[in-house]
């Protein structure tokens, strides 16, 4: 893709920005989930707002330029058409039409795009609700909790609550997404990612990434522009931290090739791991100032064995990487199947014998097809009968396969005392 066209050079405050543009498509989802419309329309235009939060490219200079925004994975016609009427007119009709229609309490939910409203609605209903003051209160006071149980005041508290922090597998496409931007929009010699992430933590409030450049001012500079618009918050002459659409920090930090070693070793480390490893090494500032290229030849320096990235969260780590006895970590080569996958009889994509052979040349010995039971509609359950029909067609596929198996499965909806609990059967 050609570098974006800089229609204001010193001013991104008139772009709007991707962040703005995916909130729109979250209310109107959120607004048609009201209208009975069909669920996979309302969980796409949801998708695409996720994806689109995370988008390197200004979807505003996109427009403009005329380029088509369906090359990007989630975004059909529709959707693009939604996009392409937001830049240009500041607003969605649609959107608009659909507040207007709702009842004021659930126009007011719009602007908390997460809350489901149907079930937001019903609170309201039981516990004579008019506002979202209120619903804060009633949640904050356990009365949501106590009349409707831990899942629906979860739900609630999560979406009134102002992100700033996401899942590890949500980090996961945002990574490469700034990855590839720093490698090829900014034209960083290196950049690698540290922190929690590189630890594999399951909750990411910042993300942050060691770059080797000639040019560091010129990165910070492309990065307010990185989906349009993202705020710097503080920028140092080695480093920079930006508020991501998304709701967590970005975070920059310069290294050399003469010194990476000891900036991943410091920019990876939990607290409690760095106290520890300059308990062992002496104090880390002592270090920088010796330089390190690798990881590796700085724990040698100090006779430690190589501490992979998920271990360093201080612990017990450093002394046993001193006494040689750290654990062999489970990896991916370990994992020998995968015990819920969705087919085409469900909300699944593939058919059960794709399934089996992708499963197979990625060195798996079996899958196991969880597809959703009848009661649960929106996801095309499959009936009672269907499933003996899948059942016999497994046991056929079985009989053919040598070295790997297909499990019988099915993924239900069981009632528990605080609401639905989904749970995969294997058989």
């Amino acid at each position: 893709m050609d570098e974006p066209v800089d229609r204001r050079p010193n001013d991104t405050s008139t772009v709007l920005s991707n962040a703005e543009i995916a909130d729109r498509l979250a209310s109107l989802a959120q607004l048609l989930s009201t209208q009975k419309e069909n669920p996979y329309k309302v969980k796409a235009y949801q998708r695409a707002a996720a994806r689109i939060r995370n988008l390197p490219q200004s979807l505003d200079e996109m427009v403009h330029r005329e380029e088509d925004l369906t090359q990007f994975p989630g975004i059909g016609a529709a959707i693009a058409s939604a996009i392409r009427e937001i830049v240009t007119t500041g607003t969605l009709a649609k959107l608009e039409r659909l507040r207007g229609e709702a009842t004021p309490a659930v126009a007011a939910l719009s602007a908390h795009p997460r809350l489901d409203p149907r079930r937001v609605m019903r609170v309201y209903k039981k516990l004579t609700i008019s506002s979202l003051d209120e619903l804060r209160q009633r949640i904050e006071s356990g009365e949501v909790e106590k009349v409707f149980g831990t899942r629906m005041a979860q739900h609630i508290r999560q979406g009134l609550t102002e992100t700033h922090a996401m899942l590890l597998y949500r980090a996961d496409d945002l990574h490469e997404l700034i990855e590839e931007f720093l490698l090829n929009s900014c034209h960083v010699l290196r950049a690698e990612a540290a922190a929690d992430y590189r630890r594999r933590v399951e909750v990411i409030e910042e993300l942050v990434f060691v770059i080797e450049t000639h040019d560091f001012p010129n990165v910070v500079e492309r990065l307010q522009r990185y989906g349009g618009r993202t705020p710097l918050v503080d920028a140092d002459a080695d480093h920079a931290s930006f508020a991501l659409s998304s709701g967590i920090l970005l975070r920059l930090q310069l290294a050399a090739d003469k010194d990476w070693g000891f900036h991943m070793a410091a920019c990876t480390g939990s607290k409690g791991h760095l106290k520890k490893l300059a308990a062992a090494t002496g104090p880390l500032r002592e270090l920088k100032r010796e330089g390190f290229a690798s990881e590796k030849v700085l724990y040698r320096r100090f006779g430690l064995q190589y501490m992979e990235p998920e271990l360093r969260e201080g612990h017990d780590e450093v002394e046993r990487a001193k006494a040689g006895t750290l654990p062999r970590l489970v990896t991916a080569k370990d994992i020998r199947g995968e015990l819920q996958a969705h087919s085409s009889s469900s909300d699944g994509v593939d058919s059960i014998e794709a399934m089996a052979e992708a499963a197979r040349e990625h060195g798996y010995e079996y899958i196991g097809i969880t597809d959703h039971s009848r009661s649960l509609k929106i996801a095309r359950g499959v009936s009672v009968d269907d499933l003996w029909q899948q059942v016999r067609y497994i046991d056929k596929l079985n009989g053919k396969l040598r070295g790997f198996r297909i499990r019988k499965s099915s993924e239900v909806d069981i009632p528990l005392r605080t609401g639905l609990s989904t749970i995969p059967t294997i058989c």
